[in-house]
């Protein structure tokens, strides 16, 4: 009898486990400084886009980029138990954040954003939402609404990132 120079001698194969080293190795470092290196070109461009349109409802501030380690982070911990690639999970690379100073305002924002997503898909598109006004335990009461979006540069260089 032969023996496979790849069983690891309990009926599964170590191609499995090279597999997944090699699915970990793409996720932490070439995917994450891909989308890092991307997310760096259009920045500047999604924070012009989104000022725009909302700063006539709230205070409107760009934030920095989420870090390569951060993001590493959230796949090893986050998103462990997804499927590969994990990196496509990270949905935050390029932030900003808009404040309100009262309920009203924060409603009419979000309604007038919804609304520029659902009349722009060439350019934007949602991805997610997560409503913190729906957790009791909010530290501090600090309440938020999370928005991420699939933004679409409309730099012709871009068109493909």
């Amino acid at each position: 009898e032969r023996k496979n120079d790849n069983d690891d001698g309990d009926g599964g194969s170590s191609d499995d486990a090279q597999t997944q080293d090699l699915k970990n190795f793409v996720d932490s470092n070439v995917a994450i400084n891909i989308l890092t290196s991307t997310a760096s070109k259009v920045n500047s461009e999604f924070q012009h886009h989104v000022k725009t349109v909302m700063s006539s409802h709230g205070s409107f501030k760009a934030a920095p980029m989420k870090k390569v380690e951060r993001s590493v982070s959230k796949c090893e911990n986050d998103y462990a138990n997804e499927s590969f690639p994990k990196a496509a999970k990270l949905l935050d690379v390029v932030r900003c954040s808009v404040t309100f100073n009262t309920v009203e305002q924060l409603m009419s924002g979000y309604s007038a954003f919804l609304k520029h997503i659902e009349s722009n898909p060439s350019i934007i598109e949602l991805a997610r939402v997560k409503n913190g006004f729906h957790n009791d335990d909010a530290y501090g009461g600090y309440r938020d609404i999370k928005v991420n979006v699939v933004y679409k540069s409309q730099n012709p260089e871009h068109r493909n990132l």
